[in-house]
């Protein structure tokens, strides 16, 4: 029940990264410009002047914006002028924030407007949600086991017993957490994969002008609670066998 408490907690964090700036440092993509090198183009480049576009239309006076874009489940963050950050749900409101603040140059390949893309169109939330109420309901299933009692034997001496759990019971705490660590670790996985593309991409389609980053701080958080999960189901697992070959021996 622990052990699915935090998991549960870990989850949550994850969801709410970039809600509030508080969570700022749980986001599954970051995008931030950066100086474009100056290597030579490569072979399969039919157009290799289009870098030097790119680096115009970042480079202003040989500066470089210094706007950088987070993206979670739910929320954007960005730098605030005035110091650390400011994370807003929607990313319309910081770019509304960021043109009455900072001139038009402060982005001008669009960041935000990539960054809600990738999280309307590639970000998926909705098997993370439903692993949520799967594990609670497993907690309070696991909170009907009995614990320990004592009892008088034959003898009438004292004793301290444990009655088995309800078979059912175990059945379908075992059914509903491995259904959890399943979609919790394809969620999982996709956040991997879908941001590891994504900076890929970014950091190709825009001629090194942007630098994307994976969240390791969300990346840390979704996997461990993939640990957690599959550890309750096989602990539960374990204890659903040794009941039975108990039952078997004895019965």
């Amino acid at each position: 029940m622990l052990i699915l408490a935090i998991s549960i907690v870990l989850s949550s964090l994850l969801l709410a990264g970039c809600t509030s700036t508080s969570v700022s440092t749980i986001y599954l993509l970051s995008l931030s410009y950066t100086t474009p090198s100056t290597s030579h183009p490569n072979a399969a480049q039919v157009n290799p002047s289009i870098s030097n576009t790119f680096s115009h239309l970042v480079s202003t006076n040989s500066t470089t914006p210094s706007l950088e874009v987070r993206v979670g489940y739910m929320g954007f963050c960005m730098p605030n002028p005035d110091s650390g950050w400011i994370c807003s749900r929607h990313a319309s409101n910081l770019a509304h924030l960021l043109n009455t603040t900072q001139p038009v140059s402060s982005d001008p390949l669009n960041l935000l407007w990539i960054a809600q893309n990738f999280q309307s169109q590639i970000v998926f939330d909705g098997l993370m949600f439903s692993t949520v109420p799967l594990v609670f309901i497993a907690i309070l299933l696991l909170a009907t086991f009995p614990g320990w009692h004592e009892e008088e034997d034959s003898e009438g001496s004292e004793r301290e017993v444990k009655p088995f759990p309800s078979r059912p019971v175990s059945y379908l705490v075992m059914a509903l957490l491995t259904l959890a660590s399943l979609l919790i670790f394809v969620s999982v996985f996709w956040q991997h994969i879908s941001s590891s593309a994504a900076v890929t991409m970014g950091q190709s389609l825009s001629y090194g002008t942007v630098r994307g980053k994976v969240g390791t701080v969300a990346a840390v958080l979704g996997w461990a609670t993939v640990f957690l999960d599959i550890l309750a189901a096989v602990a539960i697992f374990i204890m659903i066998m040794t009941i039975r070959v108990l039952a078997e021996t004895f019965g």
